[in-house]
């Protein structure tokens, strides 16, 4: 991989620093206090070597040293290019150099031999998430403008409707972490300037020029309509700006009116019959938004799934899309996170912390496996009739909270309890809720969901 070399430092202000200064305080604005979190604001920037990560690097530490955070990056090396180890340890001493607290990691999985690009982005996810929970930080990533851009391309191509056209959101939840892009708002040309305003060389990625991958086309095309004329880059900004605020009111209706409530305290929720009233681009809407509630949170399945949803829930049929599963109810539908053929499974360790099917973190006192009450039929148990808090939770929704098995069989029910109450301390294991929640006052976090914390206690 080239390194790009800079150019002698500019004398003018960057004007960088005022869009992230404003972006980066309006999304912290945003988030709800939280014992997940730590005040002030703890911030972890995602880095490759690029301009854009190296730019978001540089003002996050700026940003943090100015308010009193703290701010480290993380360097990712998947090793699926010769020389990429070499090339992560140039970035690290390149951040160092310029005062910031930079840590490297090697995935130690090996890549698939298709869909590379999809499983480095997850891998790279795991452990940047896993650093911020560490942290009690928010991670901070680097996609610009030009990335909204071809996002917003890339699924006019593919027909998505109006929560697809909306982007990238400047917050999102994710596992429990807010994930902001500060520099949406800011084009690419500004972040280059901004790199040789600080003297900092970058790192050029071959990929970014490989024509197999999608966005690498779009990218051109748009070129191309930027060149003849027809300001497509703005012009596709203005159009996610546009889809996200409207999605935005669309869902804060819909809670207003109480057809979209955030979920219970199990993590399920419950859908009025009043919803197949609905014009059918608006029902698409809430069930979607729906089953990232309860199941995969930005998930937007495509109009033809949801519309056999609707047909199925119309004919009071238990369906599943999605993660979710819907339940015919007298009064509605209750909504909970589907188990599955495959059940997740994850091991936990005395005194360790485990994140569970991407929705739960979980503590134990002694070592464990986590799992669904519901795997194999052990939703008939009656333990958890001993456990706070269970009484009021449906049978079906019951299935779908995390116990822990011991390594003697023994399994643990847990003590569901509100995040006002006091937290058990000492020898009880703890679940935590990551369930995103509806919020009809939020500022727009996840497409106006804002996120609810229920702790749980075994």
């Amino acid at each position: 991989m080239a390194v790009a070399d800079p150019r002698p430092p500019h004398s003018f202000p960057d004007p960088l620093a005022a869009v992230f200064d404003r972006a980066l305080a309006a999304a912290l604005a945003q988030l709800p206090p939280s014992p997940r979190l730590q005040y002030p604001y703890r911030l972890v920037s995602a880095v490759s070597g690029g301009p854009d990560s190296m730019a978001l690097a540089l003002h996050a530490q700026r940003f943090a040293a100015t308010h009193g955070g703290t701010h480290r990056s993380i360097v990712i090396d998947h090793g699926i290019r010769p020389g990429s180890d070499a090339e992560a340890a140039r970035v690290v001493a390149r951040l160092e150099a310029s005062g910031i607290p930079a840590d490297y990691i090697r995935v130690q999985s090996p890549a698939p031999s298709t869909g590379i690009q999809e499983w480095a982005r997850t891998r790279r996810y795991e452990h940047l998430l896993a650093e911020a929970r560490r942290d009690r930080a928010c991670l901070v990533v680097g996609q610009h403008a030009g990335d909204q851009a071809e996002t917003v391309m890339m699924r006019l191509a593919r027909g998505s409707g109006l929560a697809g056209l909306a982007g990238m959101r400047p917050v999102t939840m994710r596992e429990g972490v807010p994930v902001i892009r500060p520099l949406l708002g800011a084009g690419r040309a500004a972040i280059i300037a901004s790199c040789h305003r600080h003297a900092i060389a970058t790192e050029a990625d071959p990929s970014n020029a490989d024509h197999r991958f999608e966005r690498v086309r779009r990218r051109g095309e748009i070129a191309a309509m930027d060149a003849a004329g027809m300001e497509a880059s703005s012009g596709l900004s203005r159009l996610a700006d546009a889809a996200s605020a409207i999605d935005r009111a669309l869902l804060r209706q819909l809670g207003l009116a109480g057809m979209l409530e955030g979920p219970e305290a199990a993590g399920h929720l419950v859908l009025p019959l009043a919803v197949l009233q609905m014009p059918p681009v608006i029902l698409a809407r809430l069930l979607a938004s729906a089953i990232g509630l309860v199941a995969i949170p930005g998930y937007i399945p495509g109009r033809d799934a949801l519309a056999r949803l609707a047909m199925r829930l119309r004919d009071k049929r238990p369906s599943t899309l999605g993660g979710a599963r819907f339940n015919p109810l007298r009064e509605g539908w209750l909504v909970t996170a589907e188990i599955g053929r495959r059940p997740p499974r994850c091991r936990v360790r005395a005194g360790d912390e485990a994140l569970f099917a991407g929705s739960w973190l979980i503590t134990s006192p002694v070592d464990a496996v986590i799992r669904y009450l519901g795997e194999a039929g052990s939703g008939s148990r009656s333990g958890w009739k001993e456990s706070r808090g269970w009484s009021g939770i449906p049978s079906l929704a019951r299935r779908s909270l995390p116990v822990l098995e011991t390594l003697d069989g023994t399994v643990l029910y847990p003590h569901l309890i509100s995040q006002d109450q006091p937290v058990a301390r000492g020898a009880e294991a703890q679940a935590e809720c990551l369930r995103h929640t509806n919020a009809p006052d939020a500022s727009g976090i996840d497409g106006q969901q804002s996120f609810s914390r229920r702790r749980l206690c075994f």
